[in-house]
């Protein structure tokens, strides 16, 4: 079942079938007959019996149609692909002669959807439900009565990004084209895909080596020696100090000590979005961006490192924070929904080629927790420099801090900033 959220004549209808149209039809034919002009009153009473006949059809012909989509919630890599199914059923005895399916338009273009969907402009009536004024649409011709219409498309993940399908649009009217009525539904349940930002392949030895300075070679995690879970046979390559001694004082043999494993203290990221705004609308580096982190931020959780993640507030979203976590999908989610304020236009800053730089909107109060909580924090940028304009936020423990730069920093921007820089694309391969 769909919830019906509103059922009305479309914007497209034409004016004849309006109230006003046919209460002026009417009125010419009631003057035409009072001054007994038998072909106008005739010609005019024949122009309203249509436009009512148009207008009733038209009404009743979008009443019990309904829509289901059969999908899943699922998340994506681009590249992959989902697929959706969708049926639509008259149920009532009146065919329809048309019929056209609107969906929202996938956000940044997301999701390529297949099964012959055209993008169009809607009606400035709809532009509360349709976000930029334009939808997807889906034409169909003359559904019996009683009878559905079954269908399915492969669906292409195209770019990151978060597509729900929650309100569908239904438009139908009678066989002359005059009226139009249409109505918005949601799903009775949700579907929701997930495309998460493109993954690359990265480096984290720094990230390892950090976390636990001294201890190399232990792949993001060591060993409790407190709390022994068992032992082994001693193998080539075994430490000493896992040896048990005392099984081999006893002429027992030589066995290795095997420890429970712990995970090293959280990693949180802060990322600076705002930072990426510059005078070039489409600005590639702040897609890679968002690439790298993710692609760190799922080797790590790969190598059993907990991670956190703090995005500004966004064009469609509060601020997230997300705590430590060993599940990286909550994060991927996240990057994959975030946008930027707005975009910035700087006619001064076009002209000089410089890049225009605004302060993203962090709570401060919820990073100082973030800092706290976390062993090392990582606040990613776009440049040094723009962060000496503004400094970073007092409320983060410059202990633990570490500065990601997109752009290579210069010595001087390092020396004001005080804090270790290192530069974030020399993570990728």
């Amino acid at each position: 079942m769909n919830k019906i959220r509103n059922r009305g004549i479309g914007g497209i209808s034409s004016i004849f079938v309006s109230i006003p149209g046919l209460i002026a039809f009417f009125c010419f034919m009631v003057i035409a007959s009072v001054f007994h002009q038998a072909l106008i009153a005739g010609f005019c009473f024949f122009v309203f019996l249509v436009c009512a006949l148009s207008r009733l059809w038209g009404l009743f012909s979008i009443r019990r149609v309904s829509v289901a989509i059969d999908a899943p919630s699922v998340s994506l890599f681009i590249g992959d692909e989902a697929d959706v199914h969708f049926t639509i059923r008259n149920d009532k005895l009146l065919p329809l002669i048309w019929l056209e399916l609107f969906l929202p338009m996938p956000r940044r273009a997301c999701i390529v959807p297949g099964g012959d969907f055209e993008e169009t402009a809607v009606s400035v009536k709809e532009t509360e439900s349709w976000e930029g004024g334009m939808a997807l649409k889906k034409r169909f011709s003359f559904i019996m009565g009683r009878d559905s219409l079954e269908w399915s498309a492969r669906w292409a993940a195209n770019r990151r990004g978060v597509y729900q399908l929650d309100r569908l649009v239904l438009r139908s009217g009678d066989g002359f084209g005059l009226t139009q009525t249409q109505t918005v539904t949601s799903p009775a349940e949700t579907p929701i895909f997930v495309v998460y930002p493109m993954v690359r392949q990265v480096d984290i030895t720094h990230f390892l080596s950090t976390q636990w300075d001294s201890f190399g070679g232990n792949r993001g995690f060591m060993d409790d020696l407190t709390v022994m879970r068992g032992m082994r046979r001693y193998e080539a390559g075994d430490s000493r100090k896992r040896i048990n001694w005392r099984m081999a004082a006893r002429m027992q043999g030589l066995n290795t000590n095997l420890y429970e494993t712990i995970t090293p203290k959280a990693t949180h990221f802060i990322f600076d979005g705002e930072s990426f705004c510059s005078a070039l609308q489409d600005d590639p580096e702040f897609e890679d961006a968002i690439s790298l982190l993710a692609s760190l931020i799922l080797r790590l959780s790969d190598a059993f490192v907990l991670c956190g993640l703090s995005l500004p507030r966004s064009k469609y979203l509060p601020q997230t924070d997300i705590a430590p976590t060993g599940d990286a999908a909550e994060i991927l989610t996240a990057l994959a929904d975030y946008d930027r304020l707005m975009e910035r236009d700087d006619r001064r800053s076009v002209e000089a080629q410089r890049d225009v730089y605004f302060p993203s909107d962090f709570d401060y109060e919820t990073l100082a927790r973030a800092s706290r909580s976390a062993g090392r924090l990582y606040y990613i940028a776009r440049d040094a420099e723009g962060l000496r304009q503004k400094d970073l936020p007092q409320e983060l423990d410059s202990s633990k801090l570490v500065l990601l730069t997109y752009k290579e920093a210069s010595d001087e921007d390092v020396f004001a900033l005080g804090l270790g820089v290192l530069p974030l694309r020399s993570f990728g391969r």
